[in-house]
């Protein structure tokens, strides 16, 4: 890939104002491959713009209508399969099979976002008036922003662009500056599916300044946010009277009772703390286990630790591809030596691998005896780690552990006793918990968000939750010559 990754705005390619562009570069190479458009504040004006008169436009469209623009997007991505994958794999990292995959899951998206659509209806509600019918509807809102993440770069926008579509709005959509070239790709297949110009608009850019203006546009009534709870803090300051559906961070508390079936558990913790290279919001932030069996928990961990290919993500071995970025290779160094200077004991990885093309070739990484007041269990590390607390096997005390900290996303619980592990559950303050699996289990169509209160976000994405937050609620009463029965 060499050609510039232009802005789509208002059904048109272009450069951006000034024709700025920076380079993408490779974690897998550390090479350039392309470069990006730069976005500025004259290209935002454009993109809502031409977003709300779109949206004008087409307001009138059926949901049956929508629908079948959102199955064609789908068609198209899937024809792309292979194309979307590789370019995923070379700008992000993580494996071919798993890139693919995540193309293919972005596929079925746009699908169930379609047949929710159809599916989004109102009620008659009584009342007292005997000559009034009262009934509901749901409407689109507008235009909304919507600002998306590196580490799921086609499957998370897909989250948001897909029920947006689908329900009638219209959308500017700022991709992670690290993942803009896939992200290119994709709206290339929502051009190719004959989506009306101008309901899906693409700005791409490093620059905070035109995000800010995206955010806080007077015609964006909406804002979907995927990303670190300290930026989500600083959107829905700037977005407080619009919509907002945010997926913020998570450090999520991975609790295992003294009767876990430890070889279920030890491979359940570490697809929780390995996936995606620990690139993934609901991954095992914190391994809270009860001090009977730490000690075996953590050599089942470390063998499992043991069986992770990390390479290139073009080798069919390779089962962890780089770190995504400096900065989560970083903050996993960071967080490793503060955990080791508290006490703590690495006894798998805890490096980068040398000898690799970059420095970003993380090994995944077990600690053990981590400190509660270690940043690696008070803060979101996004990087492959697994750091193992001890407490006494004690389930109030577990739980007290668990509910520490300011995130409430997701979390895993793993014990034998169903009904023990049915009340942990219940008392942890996280918006979603599996039970006996990784803690990264999710399907399109469940709810995810945050807990209130927590640092994790507001809303929930999935299914006909996503398609409710984007559009709203009207209530119609007609006056009837003769009672109503």
């Amino acid at each position: 890939m060499s050609e510039t990754v232009l802005l789509r705005i208002g059904g048109r390619t272009r450069p951006a104002a000034g024709e700025a562009t920076y380079e993408a570069v490779s974690p897998v190479t550390g090479q350039g491959f392309t470069r990006i458009a730069q976005a500025g504040e004259e290209d935002v004006e454009a993109a809502v713009s031409a977003a709300a008169a779109a949206f004008e436009a087409h307001l009138q469209e059926t949901a049956f209508t929508r629908a079948a623009w959102c199955h064609r997007i789908a068609d198209v991505i899937e024809s792309r399969m292979a194309e979307l994958g590789r370019l995923l794999s070379l700008e992000h990292g993580k494996p071919l099979a798993q890139a693919e995959a995540e193309v293919m899951l972005s596929a079925q998206g746009f699908r169930l976002a379609a047949e929710e659509a159809k599916r989004l209806t109102g009620e008659t509600i009584p009342v007292q008036d005997q000559n009034k019918l009262v009934l509901t509807t749901r409407k689109p809102r507008g235009v909304f922003a919507a600002i998306t993440p590196f580490n799921f770069p086609v499957n998370i926008p897909v989250e948001y662009l897909g029920p947006l579509l689908a329900c009638g709005n219209a959308v500017v959509w700022r991709p992670a500056p690290s993942t803009a070239a896939v992200a290119g790709a994709l709206y290339d297949c929502v051009e190719a599916a004959d989506v009306p110009p101008g309901l899906i608009n693409l700005v791409t850019g490093t620059d905070v300044g035109p995000a800010r203006t995206l955010v806080s546009h007077p015609k964006v009534v909406g804002v979907c946010f995927t990303g670190s709870s300290r930026t989500g803090a600083e959107i829905a300051e700037l977005a407080a009277s619009k919509t907002q559906l945010m997926e913020l961070g998570g450090n999520g508390p991975i609790v295992v009772l003294p009767d876990a079936d430890l070889e279920r558990t030890a491979a359940a913790v570490a697809s929780s703390a390995f996936m995606n290279s620990g690139q993934s919001c609901s991954a095992a932030g914190r391994v809270i286990v009860a001090g009977s069996v730490a000690a075996e928990l953590e050599e089942r961990l470390v063998e499992q630790a043991r069986r992770e290919i990390v390479g290139s993500p073009f080798d069919p071995a390779t089962t962890m591809g780089p770190v995504h970025s400096r900065g989560v290779a970083d903050t996993m160094a960071r967080h490793v030596a503060d955990a080791g200077s508290r006490g703590a004991r690495v006894v798998f990885g805890g490096a980068a691998l040398p000898d690799r093309p970059t420095p970003l070739y993380w090994q995944p990484t077990v600690l053990t005896d981590v400190r509660a007041d270690t940043a690696v269990m008070r803060e979101e590390t996004f990087g492959p780690i697994a750091p193992i607390h001890r407490v006494d096997d004690d389930i109030d005390a577990i739980v007290g552990v668990a509910n520490t900290g300011v995130h409430g996303l997701s979390s895993a619980v793993f014990g034998q006793d169903l009904d023990r592990t049915l009340s942990v559950a219940g008392r942890l303050r996280v918006g979603q918990v599996t039970i006996n699996d990784t803690s990264n289990y999710w399907e399109l169509h469940l709810p995810f968000g945050g807990a209130p209160g927590r640092a994790s976000g507001q809303g929930r994405l999935g299914g006909r939750h996503a398609a409710e937050t984007v559009t709203e609620l009207q209530s119609i009463s007609i006056s009837l010559t003769s009672p109503w029965r």
